[in-house]
Protein backbone atom coordinates (compact mmCIF):
# COMPACT_ATOMS: atom_id res chain seq x y z
CA UNK A 1 0.00 0.00 0.00
CA UNK A 2 2.91 2.35 -1.20
CA UNK A 3 0.63 4.61 -2.35
CA UNK A 4 -1.40 5.90 0.66
CA UNK A 5 2.29 6.85 1.89
CA UNK A 6 1.64 10.17 0.02
CA UNK A 7 -1.78 9.69 0.95
CA UNK A 8 -1.22 9.98 4.61
CA UNK A 9 1.19 12.09 4.51
CA UNK A 10 -0.73 14.36 2.09
CA UNK A 11 -3.87 14.24 4.69
CA UNK A 12 -1.81 14.55 7.92
CA UNK A 13 0.61 17.64 7.03
CA UNK A 14 -2.19 19.40 5.88
CA UNK A 15 -5.69 19.09 8.26
CA UNK A 16 -3.20 19.94 11.23
CA UNK A 17 -2.69 23.41 9.70
CA UNK A 18 -6.16 24.00 10.82
CA UNK A 19 -5.71 23.28 14.81
CA UNK A 20 -4.47 27.05 15.41
CA UNK A 21 -7.89 28.97 15.19
CA UNK A 22 -11.39 29.60 14.49
CA UNK A 23 -14.26 27.76 16.01
CA UNK A 24 -14.54 24.59 17.46
CA UNK A 25 -16.83 22.08 16.17
CA UNK A 26 -16.74 18.07 16.60
CA UNK A 27 -15.30 15.76 13.74
CA UNK A 28 -16.31 12.16 15.76
CA UNK A 29 -15.08 9.27 13.74
CA UNK A 30 -18.21 8.22 10.97
CA UNK A 31 -18.52 4.75 10.77
CA UNK A 32 -21.15 4.90 7.73
CA UNK A 33 -18.45 6.46 6.24
CA UNK A 34 -15.84 3.55 5.85
CA UNK A 35 -16.64 0.52 3.35
CA UNK A 36 -18.01 -3.15 5.67
CA UNK A 37 -15.02 -5.56 4.44
CA UNK A 38 -11.79 -3.50 5.75
CA UNK A 39 -9.41 -4.85 7.89
CA UNK A 40 -8.30 -1.82 9.88
CA UNK A 41 -9.73 1.66 10.58
CA UNK A 42 -8.38 4.73 12.11
CA UNK A 43 -9.85 8.72 12.97
CA UNK A 44 -7.63 11.85 13.89
CA UNK A 45 -10.46 14.22 15.89
CA UNK A 46 -8.69 17.92 14.61
CA UNK A 47 -11.26 19.53 16.56
CA UNK A 48 -10.67 17.52 19.39
CA UNK A 49 -7.00 17.46 18.89
CA UNK A 50 -6.74 21.31 19.08
CA UNK A 51 -8.50 21.85 22.18
CA UNK A 52 -6.18 19.97 24.11
CA UNK A 53 -2.99 20.64 26.39
CA UNK A 54 -0.21 18.56 24.48
CA UNK A 55 -1.09 20.12 21.25
CA UNK A 56 0.08 23.58 22.82
CA UNK A 57 2.38 21.85 24.49
CA UNK A 58 3.95 20.93 21.03
CA UNK A 59 4.15 24.08 19.71
CA UNK A 60 0.50 24.41 17.92
CA UNK A 61 -0.15 26.52 14.89
CA UNK A 62 3.94 27.40 15.05
CA UNK A 63 4.92 24.23 14.85
CA UNK A 64 2.34 23.45 11.76
CA UNK A 65 3.19 26.19 9.99
CA UNK A 66 7.15 25.00 9.73
CA UNK A 67 6.15 21.75 8.66
CA UNK A 68 3.64 23.05 5.92
CA UNK A 69 6.90 24.73 4.62
CA UNK A 70 8.39 21.39 4.06
CA UNK A 71 5.39 19.86 1.96
CA UNK A 72 6.28 19.40 -1.82
CA UNK A 73 6.00 22.39 -3.54
CA UNK A 74 3.28 21.06 -5.73
CA UNK A 75 0.91 20.05 -2.43
CA UNK A 76 1.68 23.74 -0.53
CA UNK A 77 -1.07 25.69 -2.22
CA UNK A 78 -3.45 22.97 -0.93
CA UNK A 79 -1.98 22.54 2.18
CA UNK A 80 -2.38 26.08 2.82
CA UNK A 81 -6.07 25.64 1.79
CA UNK A 82 -6.98 22.96 4.25
CA UNK A 83 -4.92 24.17 6.73
CA UNK A 84 -8.17 26.66 7.04
CA UNK A 85 -10.77 23.95 6.70
CA UNK A 86 -9.74 21.19 8.13
CA UNK A 87 -11.79 19.08 10.58
CA UNK A 88 -10.75 15.38 10.83
CA UNK A 89 -8.73 12.71 8.80
CA UNK A 90 -9.96 8.82 8.87
CA UNK A 91 -8.69 6.37 6.95
CA UNK A 92 -9.42 2.53 6.00
CA UNK A 93 -7.09 -0.65 5.16
CA UNK A 94 -8.85 -3.42 2.79
CA UNK A 95 -6.48 -6.48 2.14
CA UNK A 96 -4.25 -5.13 -0.10
CA UNK A 97 -5.63 -0.91 -0.54
CA UNK A 98 -7.20 2.17 1.23
CA UNK A 99 -8.08 5.34 1.66
CA UNK A 100 -7.99 8.00 3.70
CA UNK A 101 -10.68 11.00 3.88
CA UNK A 102 -9.64 14.57 4.92
CA UNK A 103 -13.09 16.36 6.47
CA UNK A 104 -13.29 19.95 5.67
CA UNK A 105 -15.70 22.86 6.62
CA UNK A 106 -15.69 24.22 2.81
CA UNK A 107 -16.46 21.99 0.30
CA UNK A 108 -16.14 24.83 -2.52
CA UNK A 109 -12.86 26.01 -1.34
CA UNK A 110 -11.89 22.63 -1.64
CA UNK A 111 -12.37 21.56 -5.22
CA UNK A 112 -11.41 24.92 -6.49
CA UNK A 113 -8.46 24.23 -5.18
CA UNK A 114 -7.37 20.46 -6.48
CA UNK A 115 -8.84 21.78 -9.37
CA UNK A 116 -5.46 23.90 -10.04
CA UNK A 117 -3.19 20.86 -9.03
CA UNK A 118 -1.19 18.82 -11.78
CA UNK A 119 -3.51 15.86 -11.81
CA UNK A 120 -5.14 14.07 -14.96
CA UNK A 121 -9.40 13.56 -14.86
CA UNK A 122 -10.35 9.89 -14.21
CA UNK A 123 -13.60 7.98 -14.90
CA UNK A 124 -16.28 10.18 -12.52
CA UNK A 125 -17.73 7.39 -9.49
CA UNK A 126 -21.59 8.20 -9.46
CA UNK A 127 -20.95 11.39 -10.60
CA UNK A 128 -18.34 12.54 -9.03
CA UNK A 129 -15.31 13.56 -10.74
CA UNK A 130 -12.07 11.59 -10.28
CA UNK A 131 -8.64 12.26 -10.88
CA UNK A 132 -4.88 11.19 -10.74
CA UNK A 133 -1.53 12.34 -9.51
CA UNK A 134 1.76 11.19 -10.19
CA UNK A 135 3.58 9.50 -7.15
CA UNK A 136 6.78 8.05 -8.13
CA UNK A 137 5.39 6.01 -11.55
CA UNK A 138 2.52 5.25 -9.85
CA UNK A 139 -0.80 6.87 -9.71
CA UNK A 140 -2.48 8.46 -6.42
CA UNK A 141 -6.22 9.07 -6.60
CA UNK A 142 -8.60 11.83 -6.13
CA UNK A 143 -11.60 13.02 -5.08
CA UNK A 144 -13.75 15.65 -3.65
CA UNK A 145 -17.29 14.19 -1.43
CA UNK A 146 -19.09 17.58 -0.44
CA UNK A 147 -17.07 18.63 2.17
CA UNK A 148 -14.62 16.19 2.18
CA UNK A 149 -11.67 15.04 0.25
CA UNK A 150 -10.62 11.27 -0.56
CA UNK A 151 -7.64 9.99 -1.77
CA UNK A 152 -7.23 6.63 -2.49
CA UNK A 153 -4.37 4.07 -3.92
CA UNK A 154 -6.26 2.54 -6.41
CA UNK A 155 -9.46 2.69 -8.31
CA UNK A 156 -11.48 0.15 -6.79
CA UNK A 157 -10.48 1.91 -3.66
CA UNK A 158 -11.73 5.43 -5.00
CA UNK A 159 -15.00 3.39 -6.22
CA UNK A 160 -16.08 1.74 -2.65
CA UNK A 161 -14.86 4.72 -0.77
CA UNK A 162 -17.65 7.25 -3.10
CA UNK A 163 -19.83 4.56 -3.14
CA UNK A 164 -19.91 3.87 0.26
CA UNK A 165 -20.22 7.86 0.52
CA UNK A 166 -23.04 8.08 -1.25
CA UNK A 167 -24.95 5.53 0.51
CA UNK A 168 -24.70 3.26 -2.02
CA UNK A 169 -23.38 0.31 -0.37
CA UNK A 170 -22.92 -1.48 2.77
CA UNK A 171 -21.11 0.32 5.42
CA UNK A 172 -18.79 -0.81 8.65
CA UNK A 173 -22.09 0.95 10.42
CA UNK A 174 -24.16 -2.28 9.98
CA UNK A 175 -21.10 -4.22 10.61
CA UNK A 176 -19.74 -6.82 13.07
CA UNK A 177 -16.43 -7.02 10.93
CA UNK A 178 -14.51 -4.45 13.65
CA UNK A 179 -14.40 -3.74 17.00
CA UNK A 180 -15.97 0.06 17.31
CA UNK A 181 -15.44 1.57 20.31
CA UNK A 182 -15.14 5.02 21.26
CA UNK A 183 -14.67 7.04 24.47
CA UNK A 184 -15.64 11.38 25.15
CA UNK A 185 -12.98 13.19 23.89
CA UNK A 186 -11.02 10.91 22.01
CA UNK A 187 -8.80 12.40 19.11
CA UNK A 188 -6.92 9.37 17.92
CA UNK A 189 -8.70 6.08 17.45
CA UNK A 190 -7.25 3.05 15.47
CA UNK A 191 -9.00 -0.63 15.05
CA UNK A 192 -7.59 -3.74 13.58
CA UNK A 193 -9.41 -6.94 13.20
CA UNK A 194 -8.42 -10.68 13.02
CA UNK A 195 -7.28 -10.42 9.22
CA UNK A 196 -4.85 -7.48 9.02
CA UNK A 197 -3.81 -9.40 12.49
CA UNK A 198 -3.00 -12.73 10.89
CA UNK A 199 -0.85 -11.52 8.20
CA UNK A 200 0.92 -9.36 10.93
CA UNK A 201 1.37 -12.58 12.83
CA UNK A 202 3.02 -14.30 10.42
CA UNK A 203 5.86 -11.49 9.64
CA UNK A 204 6.36 -10.30 13.17
CA UNK A 205 9.41 -9.89 15.00
CA UNK A 206 8.20 -8.99 18.37
CA UNK A 207 6.96 -11.70 20.82
CA UNK A 208 3.71 -9.96 21.25
CA UNK A 209 2.39 -9.94 18.13
CA UNK A 210 3.50 -13.50 17.40
CA UNK A 211 0.20 -14.47 19.48
CA UNK A 212 -2.69 -15.16 18.39
CA UNK A 213 -5.21 -11.80 18.88
CA UNK A 214 -8.30 -11.39 17.45
CA UNK A 215 -8.89 -7.62 17.52
CA UNK A 216 -6.77 -4.54 18.82
CA UNK A 217 -8.43 -1.35 19.81
CA UNK A 218 -6.23 1.70 20.28
CA UNK A 219 -7.54 5.21 21.28
CA UNK A 220 -6.24 8.68 23.02
CA UNK A 221 -8.16 11.10 24.70
CA UNK A 222 -6.89 14.28 26.90
CA UNK A 223 -8.86 14.90 30.89
CA UNK A 224 -8.14 17.58 32.61
CA UNK A 225 -4.12 17.89 31.41
CA UNK A 226 -3.69 13.76 31.40
CA UNK A 227 -3.44 12.00 28.15
CA UNK A 228 -4.50 9.00 28.29
CA UNK A 229 -3.65 6.06 25.96
CA UNK A 230 -5.72 2.69 26.06
CA UNK A 231 -4.69 -0.10 23.88
CA UNK A 232 -7.51 -3.14 24.08
CA UNK A 233 -6.72 -6.30 22.75
CA UNK A 234 -8.97 -9.38 22.59
CA UNK A 235 -6.83 -12.70 22.16
CA UNK A 236 -7.62 -15.90 20.65
CA UNK A 237 -7.13 -18.12 23.49
CA UNK A 238 -6.44 -18.13 27.42
CA UNK A 239 -2.59 -19.58 26.79
CA UNK A 240 -2.30 -16.08 24.78
CA UNK A 241 -3.77 -14.11 26.68
CA UNK A 242 -1.51 -15.23 29.82
CA UNK A 243 2.04 -14.89 27.27
CA UNK A 244 0.93 -11.96 26.45
CA UNK A 245 0.61 -10.53 29.72
CA UNK A 246 3.56 -11.99 31.30
CA UNK A 247 5.47 -10.23 27.90
CA UNK A 248 4.22 -6.74 29.02
CA UNK A 249 4.50 -7.35 32.77
CA UNK A 250 8.11 -8.40 32.04
CA UNK A 251 8.71 -5.36 29.72
CA UNK A 252 7.69 -3.16 32.33
CA UNK A 253 9.64 -4.50 35.09
CA UNK A 254 12.71 -3.75 33.22
CA UNK A 255 11.85 -0.48 32.00
CA UNK A 256 10.98 0.74 35.29
CA UNK A 257 14.85 0.27 35.57
CA UNK A 258 15.84 2.99 34.10
CA UNK A 259 18.36 5.60 35.42
CA UNK A 260 15.81 8.19 33.57
CA UNK A 261 13.69 10.14 36.00
CA UNK A 262 11.18 10.98 33.28
CA UNK A 263 10.84 7.42 31.93
CA UNK A 264 10.58 5.58 35.25
CA UNK A 265 7.64 8.47 36.13
CA UNK A 266 5.93 7.64 32.88
CA UNK A 267 6.19 4.06 33.25
CA UNK A 268 4.51 4.37 37.10
CA UNK A 269 1.28 5.28 35.03
CA UNK A 270 1.25 2.29 32.91
CA UNK A 271 -1.37 -0.59 33.65
CA UNK A 272 -1.64 -3.84 32.22
CA UNK A 273 -5.04 -5.56 32.74
CA UNK A 274 -6.39 -9.06 31.92
CA UNK A 275 -9.66 -10.22 32.36
CA UNK A 276 -11.47 -13.30 30.08
CA UNK A 277 -9.58 -13.01 26.76
CA UNK A 278 -8.62 -9.80 27.01
CA UNK A 279 -5.69 -7.63 27.62
CA UNK A 280 -5.81 -4.09 27.98
CA UNK A 281 -2.99 -1.65 28.48
CA UNK A 282 -3.46 1.89 29.92
CA UNK A 283 -0.73 4.89 30.02
CA UNK A 284 -1.44 8.17 31.45
CA UNK A 285 0.83 11.27 31.39
CA UNK A 286 0.55 15.11 32.34
CA UNK A 287 0.34 16.77 28.78
CA UNK A 288 3.60 18.97 29.97
CA UNK A 289 5.54 16.11 31.18
CA UNK A 290 4.85 14.12 28.04
CA UNK A 291 5.37 16.81 25.65
CA UNK A 292 8.83 17.07 26.73
CA UNK A 293 9.60 13.29 26.39
CA UNK A 294 8.50 13.90 22.65
CA UNK A 295 10.59 16.81 22.27
CA UNK A 296 13.74 15.20 23.52
CA UNK A 297 12.78 12.09 20.97
CA UNK A 298 12.83 14.28 18.22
Amino acid sequence: MRQVTLVVFIALVTALGGLGGGRAFAAPFEPGSIPDQVQAVGHLDLDALRKTQIFGALGGQTAIDTALDHAPSELRPLARSLARSARGISFWRGSDHGAVYLETRDGRALAQVIAKLPMAPARPVDGVPTYTMDHGGKPAHVAVFGDTLVLADSAETMESSLHVLGGKAASLAGSSKLPISSRQGVFVFVTIGDDLLSAIHKSAHAKVLQLAIRSVVIDVYESAGVVTATAHAEMATAEALQKAKSILDGLHTLASLSDDPTARALLDRVTVTAAGLALEVVAKAPAAELAKVIQLAR
